[in-house]
Order: C-alpha cells, then sequence, then structure tokens
C-alpha cells in the first residue's frame, strides 16, 4: 500500500477525521498536512493485522490527538473564514447552504470531549464497535459507552442551536 493508494481509497474518510478536530482554513490545512505526513512514514510498517481503513484512521487519530493536546496547552489564534469551491453541478446556493450545515454539524462535534468526539466519527464512518475498539485503543462495551453519550450530547447541543 502507497500513500496514493491509500488516499484514493480512504481519503474522504481521513477528511472528515481531519474536520472533526480543527475547523476550515489554515488550521485543518495544518492539521490535513500533519496527518498525512504521520500515515506516509507508518505505511511501511503496515502488516495488514488490521485492516487498511482502521491502521490509517488510527494514525489519523492519534496525530490529530497529539495536536489538539499540543494546541490546548498554549493560546489558541483566530478561527479563519470559510472558503468553498463552487460545484458547477449544483446551485450555488444550495451547495454553499449545505456546506454551512455540515460546517456547523462538524462544530458541534469538535465541542464534545475528544473521547466522545473520536467513537462518534469513527462510527460515522461506518466501522464497527470493534473496529472502532482497535483504532482507538478501548474496549467495544467502552465504545458503546462512550458513543451513547456522544450522540446524547450532540443531540443536546443541537437542538440547543434549534431552540
Amino acid at each position: 500500500m502507497d500513500l496514493e493508494g491509500c488516499l484514493r481509497e480512504h481519503g474522504p474518510a481521513l477528511w472528515r477525521v481531519i474536520a472533526s478536530y480543527a475547523p476550515a482554513g489554515p488550521e485543518r490545512d495544518d492539521l490535513a498536512q500533519e496527518v498525512l505526513l504521520a500515515i506516509w512514514k507508518a505505511l511501511p510498517r503496515f502488516r495488514a493485522e488490521s485492516s487498511a481503513k482502521t491502521f490509517v484512521l488510527r494514525i489519523a487519530h492519534n496525530r490529530c490527538l497529539s495536536i489538539a493536546w499540543q494546541r490546548a496547552r498554549r493560546p489558541s489564534g483566530t478561527d479563519s473564514g470559510l472558503v468553498y469551491l463552487r460545484d458547477p453541478a449544483s446551485p450555488v446556493d444550495d451547495q454553499v447552504a449545505a456546506r454551512q450545515r455540515v460546517e456547523r454539524f462538524l462544530e458541534h462535534v469538535r465541542t464534545l470531549p475528544l473521547g466522545q468526539r473520536q467513537v462518534l466519527t469513527l462510527a460515522l464512518e461506518g466501522l464497527s464497535h470493534a473496529e472502532i475498539a482497535t483504532t482507538v485503543g478501548i474496549t467495544p462495551e467502552n465504545v458503546a459507552v462512550r458513543l451513547g453519550r456522544a450522540r446524547e450530547a450532540l443531540r443536546r447541543s443541537l437542538d440547543r442551536e434549534a431552540a
């Protein structure tokens, strides 16, 4: 497995994981570079003991966590504005509105505690409880507990915004 093949197969999942840790803009771009570098360095050590997707997402989450902890220890900068490219197949207003909904959802996800954010993001990627447990390094039962708490916290957060 090489980085290009890895990105072709798992790129969208990687970008969604990264988006759960950083808002759109330079901060997310920097985080994506860090994650891709970590994956590139780790690929020679891939021994197929887990699925390639689990391997890649574990590296991504570990690197995102590491950077999140580093950022938590220093003062944060300003949040950048959102910039989107136009898809000619869809009306601009519809695309912008959809992208804004996704960003608002991700803002709510980023407010979750890291443990809950991890399992929720991986569950949204379609990983099973066993795969999430392997990726995060916890038991499947703990995955179920964290996932339930994450869903409830996310539901409350979204309800508060709607009210």
